[in-house]
This record gives structure tokens, sequence and C-alpha cells, in this order.
């Protein structure tokens, strides 16, 4: 049936210049309906992207039910010809998936215009029809990227802001499962004490079914990807997907997703699930050092306060009785005199044991320094400490603006070593803490009356915590000044720029 032989059996008025020739010919869909949707019109286009022929569809409209087999879907898909067949109820980019003759899902844009004769009558319709099948496919792996970019990178973030380690996989696998398409998942990491795998988090289901799924321990013995149909619960199955979690040393763990049997898995999740395992693996690498260099510092710390104990506090407190011994003996052959001399250095012994033993007891339970409370907490130092082992010691500040909490924890720091430094060493009898503040610094002064030291033979060996004092000042890209001589005490000037904060 030709063409002409088609619209001859249609009473419908086609609009002016729209040639037979030219809608066989054009690469796009066209298809004209009357009133009741039977089709008139079907051109070439039509015929290749649906596969059904124009000998087929003409005169009918069960192509209708061909392309849309689902009856509710087809009924929105009619539904919306109500528009086209009100006067200038013009339909654009409305899009629809058909099915295809040989059962491929496509999707059309549809373009549609009523048919309008002399009479001003609405005769039918015609429709415009473009196959957006690979452009849509463009845009969905577009957002499918998207999305998985956007999975790890909120994975990475997690790992390095949260300290947690049992926060960081309740968090990422929330995260991991929609982009899986799954409501069922866990995270098991390996017990090296116990040397087995354990859940560490899951989400839809029973922890116990686990216990029944072999292939999750297959996944960390042969540390490679598993894409199974399991069976467990009742012989009910499920579709599992399991990637294997290292650190740089070894497996540390197994990442499982639970979906329904008929689901399947492609290479892109295998390969996206296998990259968050990577990203978990080094958090909880980091963890693991995090807390061995934990370890290794309370170790540290005990060994330095052993020694610090040892070489101060246990001569002074050793050196007591033999003091009490001498001035005894002292009494007994009638040398008064020099008993009063023997009390003086007992007294001074006891006391210089005491501000060690208080200095000592307040680095093993530091005051707990809280965030824009820094005066403050100089403050309760200065009266736990300095003034409880006999010093005169002042605060002085003026009105400080905000700090970040980095700024505030590495100026109390600083402080502190400059403190310890003129309780232990400089026998001093006062000490000055000042704070200011101008528009464009922040300035930390710490004084003494002690001792005092060569500046360039401790810049030449280091030591009393100035090593310390200056990498917490060049980390606020501040400046340190240092001015003392023997005999002389010492003054400590810290220079912070507002700009940085």
């Amino acid at each position: 049936m030709s063409l002409s032989d088609k619209q001859q059996q249609s009473n419908l008025i086609f609009p002016e210049g729209l040639a037979e020739s030219l809608i066989e010919a054009i690469n796009v869909w066209v298809n004209v309906c009357d009133t009741e949707l039977n089709i008139r019109v079907w051109n070439q286009a039509a015929e290749s992207i649906s596969g059904y022929a124009a000998a087929d569809v003409i005169g009918h409209r069960k192509v209708w039910e061909w392309l849309y087999p689902d009856e509710d879907y087809l009924r929105e898909v009619l539904a919306m010809t109500e528009v086209v067949l009100t006067k200038d109820g013009n339909l654009h980019d409305f899009e629809t998936q058909i099915l295809s003759r040989d059962k491929q899902v496509k999707v059309i844009t549809w373009y549609s215009r009523p048919l309008v004769d002399p009479d001003n009558t609405i005769r039918g319709f015609v429709t415009f029809g473009y196959d957006s099948t690979e452009r849509k496919l463009e845009q969905q792996a577009l957002r499918k990227a998207h999305n998985e970019l956007h999975v790890l990178y909120e994975i990475a973030s997690i790992a390095n802001a949260v300290t947690d380690l049992n926060e960081i996989l309740e968090c990422s696998l929330e995260r991991i499962l929609p982009v899986m398409k799954s409501a069922r998942g866990a995270i098991h990491l390996w017990n090296t004490d116990n040397e087995a795998l354990e859940v560490a988090t899951a989400i839809g289901i029973d922890i116990r079914l686990f216990s029944q799924l072999d292939a999750i321990m297959d996944v960390f013995v042969k540390d490679t990807p598993v894409n199974v149909i399991v069976s467990a619960a009742l012989s009910k199955r499920f579709r599992y997907l399991g990637v294997p979690m290292r650190t740089k040393a070894q497996g540390c763990g197994v990442i499982s997703i639970l979906a329904n049997a008929d689901t399947t898995f492609s290479s892109d999740d295998v390969a996206l699930l296998s990259s968050i395992a990577a990203h978990i693996g080094i958090a909880v690498e980091n963890i693991r050092l995090n807390r061995q260099s934990q370890q290794l510092a309370v170790a540290e710390a005990r060994r330095r306060l052993a020694r610090d104990l040892h070489d101060s506090v246990t001569q002074s407190l050793y050196s007591l009785p033999l003091f009490a011994e001498a001035g005894q003996r002292l009494l007994r052959s009638g040398e008064i005199d020099r008993v009063e001399n023997i009390l003086e250095t007992l007294n001074k012994t006891a006391l210089d044991a005491l501000k060690e033993m208080r200095m000592l007891l307040y680095e093993l339970r530091p005051l707990a320094f809280q965030p824009g409370k820094l005066v403050e907490t100089l403050q309760e130092r200065l009266d736990a400490v300095e003034r409880r082992s006999g010093l005169r010691a002042h605060l002085i500040t003026t009105s400080l603006p905000h700090l970040p909490p980095r700024v505030e924890e590495n100026l109390y720091h600083i402080a502190l070593e400059a403190l310890n430094n003129a309780l232990k060493h400089a026998l001093a009898t006062a000490v000055t803490v000042e704070l200011h503040a101008d528009a464009e610094h922040v300035q930390l002064r710490v004084s003494d009356n002690g001792t005092g030291f060569d500046c360039d033979q401790i810049k030449e060996f280091g030591g009393m915590g100035l090593p310390n004092m200056r990498e917490r000042t060049e980390e606020l890209n501040g400046c340190l000044d240092i001015q003392s001589s023997t005999k002389s005490g010492t003054v400590i000037r810290v220079k912070i720029p507002t700009n940085n904060f």
C-alpha cells in the first residue's frame, strides 16, 4: 500500500506543504492518527525504529498495545492524547519508553499537534518521534558516574574527618547500599587475636545469616571479589557480591552486598565496590597506625616520667633523710649553728621536690583544654601549679578576638613549655603570662625572674622544650623570640599574624 493509497483511506486534511515524499524521506518517526487513535500514516522511520511495517499498523490502533504492553503505562500514554485532541493542544518533549518488535526498550521523544479541517474541526493529530535511546543511555551513564564519584568522595571525606572506626564503617555502608541498589549489606573486619572475620556493621539483615555464608571467607582468603548466588535462611536465595578490603600489609576485611536472586551486578559494580573497599582499607590502616602511635606516645611519656622522677624527685627525696641524719649528728655534738644551715637545705630540697611532683602530676593529669577558654585554662594552670609551688604568678590579658581552636591550643602548649622551664630549670620565684591582640597580631609573652640560660648554647644543643615551641609557632606562621642570659631571667615572645585565620 502506497502512501497516497493510505492517505486516500482517511478524510484528514494535512497541513499545506506536507508532501508525502518528505514524510517518507525524513529520518524522523512520523505517524498520523484519527480521533480514535487508528493509524492513518506510518513512515519508513517509524517502521525502522519500532520494527512494525506500515502494512501491520495502518487502519487500526493495535500498535499501541504492542508498543506499550504494560496496561497501566499504556493508559498514561493514551491519556496524553486527550491534550492533543483539543484545539491547540500541542505536546512538546513528551518522552516514553516503547518495546520494539525485536523486544528492545527504546526511549522516544514526541512532538504532537492536532490536524484541523477547514471547518475548524479536529480530525486527528500528527506526531513526530525522535529516537533518544542513545542520548538517554549517555545521560544515565554520566549520572551513574557522577553518583559513584560522589560516593567515593563522601567516603574519602568521612575517612579523613572521622577518627572512630565504627562510625566510618557505618557511614560508609549507608552510602554504599543506595549506589549498589540494595538494602542489605555488611562489613566484616579481620580480628587478628581470634583469627576470625567479625561483623563490624550491618544494615537490613540479621548478622547471624552471615555465619551461613561461606562466600565471605572465600573473598577474604582468596583476596578476590565473589559474585554468586547463595542460599541461606530457610533456603532463601540471594545474589551475593563481596570484595576484599586490604591494608598495606594484609587483608583487613570484606564488604558484602546482598540482593534479590534475580539481581545482576555488573563488572562496573564490582570495580566501584573494590574502589570503595580500597578507600576504607586506607582508613582502617590509618586508624590502626594512629592507635599504635598513641600507644607508643603513652609508653614514651611513661619512660620520660620515670626518667624525670629518677633525675629530680627521686634524687631530692633520697637526699632528705641524709640531711636529717646530718642534722641529728650535729645536734648530738652540740653544733647548733650548723644545724640551721642543714635545716635550710633540707627545707629547700623538700620544696623543690614538691614543685617537681606538682608539675609531674599536672603532666599526668593536665587540665582538659577547651576551645574558647584559653585565658581560663591558663589561669587554672597558674593556680594549680605555680602558685601552689610558692611562685608569684600573674596573668595579664586584654580583650581577645575569637581565635580558631588550633591557634588557642598551640598558644596554650607554648605557654606550658615556658612555664615548665621556669619551674624546673630557672629556679624562678615569679612568672608572668601576658596575652594581647591588635588588628594584625596575637601576642603571647611569658617572663620569669629565674637564673636564665645561654641562648646560643640552647640553640646549638636544643632542649628545654624550645624545639616544640618553635614547631608550634611555625605551624601558625608566627615568630618566636627568646631573650635570656644567665642570672637575668627569661622572656619568651610569640607573635601570630591574624591574617592566617
